[in-house]
């Protein structure tokens, strides 16, 4: 069988044709979604930035802020390293090696400065596999922001399918608002999660998933 296009790839194809379409016409099809198939597997093979294994299971980290957000607080850093420095400094002025002396005294406050925040601005995707249920569990600014358990019963299946939210005004429904999501099916129950992850993170939680349940050892 041909290798099929990257997961990642159809679900930016996927969205790309519901927004050119009224919601009567992609309905349908995106609620069925894309599954994930065998031969979506051997992208793992490929090192994903963030993706730790687990005894249990796997751990997805990502990125919740943008590119201007990230260079705003590189900059309140840079200021705080030095404001931090020129604090020190007086202390170690008249000693014969200064700057040398207020680097090192500078050195661990920095790194703990440096490491909290990117500690807490991170967001991750906790996946346990358990032995009757699958847990899924989202932290973000490193408090849990929610959680989502299948029990398990028989077969499993894993794609990335269209989960709207019913948006109301009043009485009256006004419309559907929603995200194709990483959605995993067991028996008669489903979850639908991975709606804050871009289209790389979203595939490849779905396929870690699929591997670990419908994989071939």
């Amino acid at each position: 069988m041909d290798t099929p296009k990257p997961l990642a790839g159809q679900l930016v194809e996927c969205e790309q044709w519901c927004a050119e379409r009224a919601e009567k016409e992609y309905l349908a099809v995106a609620t069925k979604g894309l599954r994930v198939l065998p031969e979506h597997h051997a992208e793992l093979s490929t090192p994903f930035p963030g993706q730790e294994p687990r005894a249990n299971g796997w751990l997805l980290r990502s990125d919740v802020i943008g590119f201007g957000s990230w260079l705003l607080l590189s900059l309140v850093l840079v200021a705080g390293v030095g404001t931090i420095f020129v604090s020190v400094f007086p202390y170690v002025q008249k000693t014969a090696h200064p700057f040398l002396y207020a680097t090192l005294l500078t050195i661990p406050a920095c790194l703990l400065m440096i490491y909290l925040p990117f500690r807490m601005i991170l967001q991750s995707h906790e996946v346990v596999f358990g032995d009757d249920v699958l847990v899924v569990r989202r932290r973000t600014f490193g408090y849990l922001a929610g959680e989502w358990r299948l029990p398990l019963d028989g077969e499993v299946h894993v794609g990335l399918a269209y989960r709207g939210v019913q948006v109301s005004r009043g009485p009256k429904s006004v419309g559907t608002w929603g995200q194709l999501s990483v959605v995993v099916g067991s028996g008669a129950a489903e979850v639908a999660f991975g709606t804050q992850l871009d289209h790389n993170e979203r595939a490849r939680l779905a396929i870690l998933i699929d591997h670990y349940f419908n994989g071939v050892a």
